[in-house]
């Protein structure tokens, strides 16, 4: 998984036009190259966090306009169906259309071609990325979700029992795991936690009475240094449970999964 996830930020250049994947039964064992598969796709067309370009592989079917918002369809596969939507804010006076400007406010991709949508990106008034959602089972539920704090990733969710609650939540700084939290008992509740420095796991937490606070401690003195965990390009935030200023979106209130 881990392996997979530092593939994602990698994949920038792959065509937008992919095989078709099964539109269900993916479980733990496929996960990894879902999430690879997703992101490649996505990252295509928003390079680096920031607004991209649609590969010439992509077919705009139209653009619709709804008050102040506009969004692009495109078709990925040929089947004459949207795949990807651009959903884009328009600034500005609207008696003065050659003053607007369009802001790229939320991007969402069907990946297996169901009309459900798969992996969605939110993103700030500037156009950068602060939010990734992921359905990993395809069942219309997102089931992982990345937070970023000015393009750079600081908080996952992970829901990996495909429930409504995360079962992981793990927490970075300067492109560094430092954190990881788990719901071990499947009751909702993380009761394990782990804490690193430099990627090497130096204790582990155990809560015993459901505060979701560690009642005892485990101090590490043999694990090796872990592989650095990814992230997105440029440098974090110092990693903390609250959230960043740059995660309000112009795009909240244009949920449509």
């Amino acid at each position: 998984m881990i392996q997979a996830m530092r593939t994602l930020e990698n994949l920038h250049r792959t065509p937008l036009r992919m095989p078709l994947l099964p539109p269900s039964g993916l479980r733990r064992g496929a996960l990894a190259a879902t999430i690879a598969l997703a992101t490649a796709l996505v990252a295509g067309c928003a390079s680096s966090g920031k607004r991209g370009e649609i590969k010439p592989e992509a077919q705009l079917l139209g653009i619709e306009l709804r008050g102040d918002t506009e969004t692009e369809r495109y078709d990925l596969n040929g089947d004459g169906r949207p795949d990807l939507f651009r959903i884009y804010l328009l600034k500005g006076p609207k008696d003065e259309p050659e003053k607007r400007t369009r802001v790229l406010a939320r991007q969402d991709l069907d990946l297996n071609f169901d009309d459900s949508v798969d992996v969605r990106r939110t993103f700030n008034e500037e156009g950068v990325v602060v939010r990734e959602e992921m359905d990993l089972d395809f069942d219309g539920k997102f089931d992982a979700v990345d937070h970023y704090s000015n393009g750079s990733l600081y908080r996952r969710d992970m829901a990996l029992n495909f429930e409504a609650k995360p079962s992981i939540v793990k927490y970075y700084n300067n492109n560094q795991l430092v954190r990881k939290e788990r719901d071990t008992r499947g009751d909702g509740l993380m009761d394990t936690f782990e804490y690193y420095d430099g990627g090497r796991l130096l204790r582990v937490g155990i809560d015993r009475d459901g505060d979701q606070t560690p009642d005892v401690y485990t101090e590490n003195t043999t694990s090796p240094p872990a592989a650095m965990e990814p992230n997105a390009p440029g440098d974090s935030k110092p990693t903390g449970d609250s959230k960043p200023a740059d995660d309000k979106t112009p795009a909240d209130d244009t949920n449509n999964k």
